[in-house]
């Protein structure tokens, strides 16, 4: 008989450890809808001819591959399948359209538990589609700062870049347009292989020391947001300076809607590796855990859903949030919540004769709004207060011979040990205000 074993990359998830997850997709999706977005769904399974070509060699590598004759693949993540569904309903969908989607993905990468990488792993992606406005990227900006905020995040920085300014400092190092997907790709991997081997791979690929070393000066250029801007525009490259202008818009809508310069870096050499990505591009960072990577990711790419329509254009931009990376870095950081259940209450079962008052009771909860249920078995009382103390369920209650004569109940803290005497409309109204207060 064959043992029972996960996939490697791949995870069952325990009610410890779904709870904080459903928690924080509760607080991601609370903000999505804040800003006026509105939910899609797409299957996980697409043909292999919408997913490849979009992202680069490297991403397609990285593509599970279904052995089927129609020749089919598991989605790498949700902004393609999401140009697809453009192309097929956007003509009936108004412009600017917001969407947010949380649905899982897959890649065949090497897992790396402790930095929240996985070969399946839910994507939070939000986007607008329609317009070429900066408003839109700094609103997308200003949500990844806000559902970060909201999760309890204090200390983050929002990297931003942009295409164009890479394109035109590649250019002005000595190489050209024909260098660009190969270069960036490259330059992607800086953070997780360090500058030397970034050097290497681009010599592997035969540019000389000099032209990489010119390229390595210009984009390890540091200082503050609109110094570094003035600076790269000063150079005098037609890309560069258009890349600058829409920064500087972007920075300022941003500064409009409370986002402060304290959070906003402008990072010359972060570059996103996927091919599509056409203007300003950001990710997320933890200054205090650099090893986690990005925690969001995204940015403007406005011919992929054009690729899908002949001589069609279509802005668009969007980010990721992160699931697994924020969870994995809230768990470093003892920000997870601890909970093993969602019950509060727990209604005991003195006997079968009083299993009828102990049902009426749980269901007077229920409707109040308070989750309870019902200790389902003739177990002895002790084992029922150990059930709630193993699921850490905070109070029981229970109806027995003499509070069913009296109509009352015994309400029962189970931290504290302490026990009260009540009707079961005083226990509904105290429990309503003291779990309130938890």
């Amino acid at each position: 008989m064959p043992q029972p074993r996960l996939y490697r990359g791949m995870r069952d998830f325990l009610p410890t450890q779904m709870i904080p997850r459903e928690q924080v997709l509760d607080k991601i999706r609370s903000v999505f809808r804040r800003w006026g977005y509105v939910p899609i769904e797409t299957p996980a399974i697409e043909l292999l001819e919408t997913l490849l070509g979009k992202y680069g060699d490297d991403a397609d590598k990285l593509i599970y591959r279904i052995d089927h004759s129609d020749g089919l693949g598991l989605r790498y993540d949700l902004t393609v399948s999401l140009a697809r569904l453009m192309a097929t309903y956007g003509q009936d969908l108004p412009r600017p359209f917001r969407r947010y989607q949380l649905q899982p993905v897959w890649r065949a990468e090497r897992a790396q538990k402790q930095k929240g990488r996985f070969r399946e792993f839910i994507q939070c992606d939000v986007d607008i589609v329609g317009t070429d406005s900066p408003i839109a990227d700094s609103e997308i900006l200003a949500i990844s700062a806000e559902i970060l905020q909201d999760l309890g995040f204090e200390d983050f920085k929002i990297l931003i870049n942009h295409r164009m300014i890479l394109r035109g400092l590649i250019h002005h190092a000595g190489l050209d347009e024909r260098d660009e997907p190969t270069v960036l790709r490259i330059l992607d991997k800086w953070d997780r292989i360090g500058r030397d081997e970034v050097f290497a791979e681009l010599r592997k690929c035969d540019y000389s020391s000099g032209i990489i070393d010119k390229l390595f000066e210009l984009i390890e250029n540091d200082g503050g947001n609109w110094e570094l801007l003035s600076r790269f525009e000063s150079f005098g490259e037609d890309k560069i300076v258009a890349g600058v202008v829409n920064l500087r818009r972007i920075l300022e809508h941003l500064s409009a809607l409370g986002i402060g310069q304290d959070i906003i870096k402008f990072s010359p050499r972060m570059a996103r590796g996927l091919d599509y990505y056409t203007g300003a591009i950001f990710e997320t960072i933890l200054p205090g855990l650099p090893s986690m990577g990005s925690l969001t990711g995204g940015g403007r790419y406005d011919n992929l859903i054009g690729m899908f329509l002949k001589n069609s254009e279509i802005a668009a931009c969007g980010t990721t949030i992160g699931l697994d990376r924020i969870l994995a870095a809230m768990e470093e950081l003892d920000m997870v919540p601890k909970a093993h259940t969602f019950t509060k209450v727990l209604v005991a079962i003195f006997s079968d004769e009083y299993a009828r008052n102990a049902l009426s009771l749980a269901q007077k909860l229920r409707e109040s709004g308070i989750a309870t249920e019902v200790f389902a078995g003739s177990k002895k009382l002790s084992k029922q207060f150990a059930h709630a103390d193993k699921w850490q369920i905070p109070y029981v209650l229970l109806i027995g011979e003499e509070e069913a004569a009296k109509d009352l109940c015994v309400l029962k803290e189970m931290k504290s040990g302490r026990q009260q005497t009540m009707t079961e409309t005083e226990a509904v109204k105290y429990l309503l205000v003291t779990l309130d207060k938890i």
